[in-house]
Order: C-alpha cells, then structure tokens, then sequence
C-alpha cells in the first residue's frame, strides 16, 4: 500500500515557488473589482477636485452608486473627540462634490456630534438642501437612510451611527447601488467596519498656526475598487481655507516615513 505524507496535503510554503505574495494577491483582487464595478450600470464618481486623492478613487472621483464610511481619528492630544467636528467637516465636503438635489441627513436624539449649524455648512452647500430626520432607534436610523436611498430627488444619504450592522450595511449598499445615490456612514469613533463599503475615511483635526485655515489628517482606510498605492493606509493633510473657500492638500502632507512600520488598511 503507497504511504501518503501527511505534507502532501499542506499548502506550499511562503516562499516556495507556488506561493502568491499578499501584495500581489491584493492587487489581483483589486483589478478583479475594479472590472465588475465598471460593468455595473448607471455607476458613476464624483471627482473630489483633490488629484493626490482621486488618482487613486475608482474613475478619478468617490463613486455615487456606494456605501462610504467616514471615522473620526484621534485629535493631536491623541484622544477621539466626538465633538471635534473634522469628520463631519469632511463629511459635508464630500457632499459638496456630488450633483443637484435634496440631501437627507439621518442622526438619533443622541448623536455623536452637535447639531448641524447653518452658517458653518453653507461654505459647503446651501442649507436648504438639507431635509433631517431624527431617529430614536438604530434600526429606525437605517430604514430611513434605506428609504431615502430609494426617493427621487434624494442626491445623498447620511447616517449617524456608532455601531455596525453588517446586514444593515448590505442593504443599504445595494440599495445605493441600484438607483445611483451614495450612502455616507458617519462615526464618531473607529467601529466594527463594514467590509461591504467602497471606501473608508478615518478624519481628524491636525495643528494650524491660522484659526482661519483649518487642517485635517484624512486617512483613506479602504479603497475597494480603486488603485493601490505606496502604502496600504495613504494618508494627507488637508487645508481649508476660508478666504478662497477651497480645500487643498498640504505639501508637506506626511505619506509615513520610511522607518516607520507600514500600516494595514482595516478590510473589513
């Protein structure tokens, strides 16, 4: 009777000469869905106007039929603060680049950050654009947001949540998908990601030697469908200015050093 080794069945070795490096076993996933994204009907991206970022979105810009996740980081003391308001500055950022129409913004009594306030918005977007729903529950929350994905009219949804419900998630990513209206998940903290969304955004307020000039450090977590970079995790530091009413990235943006260890991006 033949004697079968019992290392005839282990997977080769990482460096053997049937081994796949991670890198290149990413990149290969990556260009697998980078091709279905762009068979899929009616989507289409949003160009940030920022190219050190949309070089490396899917179609140069944040794409409209998706879920995207924006977290806010640690401030410079090294702390999350949920009221530091960088991530939702970012947030309403992002919702100044999409097209015409009402923009639904869902939150619970108890939300993470304060009330929107009008002044502040409006160097984004008009305020009357903005129709606001007040959920008491989370599930409440994420049939509203479902919903208003579902409503002509609507050019975005907004969520404010703390948890993370991956089948909530899958619904309101597909939901999203079908009908072309980006679905932005906004936390006031790192949580449980959802591995079902486009991108993921880890935002924090960084110093500024002008009150006027405002600067945040925004991580890109998760870039499903876009282009792979140097780093798993590219990070830039933005500018607003509120005399040219711009935002722009910062030349001396810090990528990581070379010494520094290379962070993962969270995949979900």
């Amino acid at each position: 009777m033949p004697v079968i080794s019992p290392s005839a069945f282990a997977p080769p070795a990482a460096n053997g000469p049937g081994a796949t490096p991670p890198l290149l076993l990413r990149e290969q996933v990556r260009r697998l869905e980078r091709a279905h994204s762009a068979e899929r009907p009616g989507r289409t991206a949003a160009p940030l106007g920022l190219p050190e970022i949309d070089r490396l979105l899917p179609d140069g810009g944040l794409l409209t039929g998706a879920l995207h996740e924006i977290e806010a980081g640690p401030a410079p003391s090294g702390r999350v603060a949920p009221h530091d308001g960088a991530a939702l500055g970012f947030t309403a950022f992002l919702l100044s680049r999409l097209g015409p129409g009402t923009l639904l913004w869902c939150r619970q009594p108890s939300g993470a950050d304060a009330p929107l306030y009008a002044p502040t918005i409006a160097a984004w977007f008009d305020p009357a654009r903005l129709l606001m729903v007040t959920a008491r529950r989370e599930d409440d929350l994420f049939w509203a947001m479902e919903e208003g994905l579902r409503t002509p009219g609507i050019a975005a949804v907004v969520g404010e949540t703390r948890g993370a419900d991956p089948t909530a998630g899958r619904r309101l990513s597909l939901a999203a998908e079908k009908n072309g209206v980006p679905a932005l998940l906004l936390r006031p903290q790192p949580a449980p990601p959802q591995s079902v969304c486009a991108t993921r955004w880890r935002v924090a307020s960084a110093p500024s030697s002008d009150l006027t000039q405002a600067r945040w450090q925004v991580e890109l977590r998760r870039n499903r469908f876009g282009m792979p970079s140097a780093e798993e995790s590219p990070s830039w530091l933005l500018e607003w200015n509120d005399e040219t009413c711009r935002l722009a990235v910062v030349s001396q943006a810090q990528h990581g050093s070379a010494g520094a260890p290379q962070r993962q991006r969270l995949v979900g």
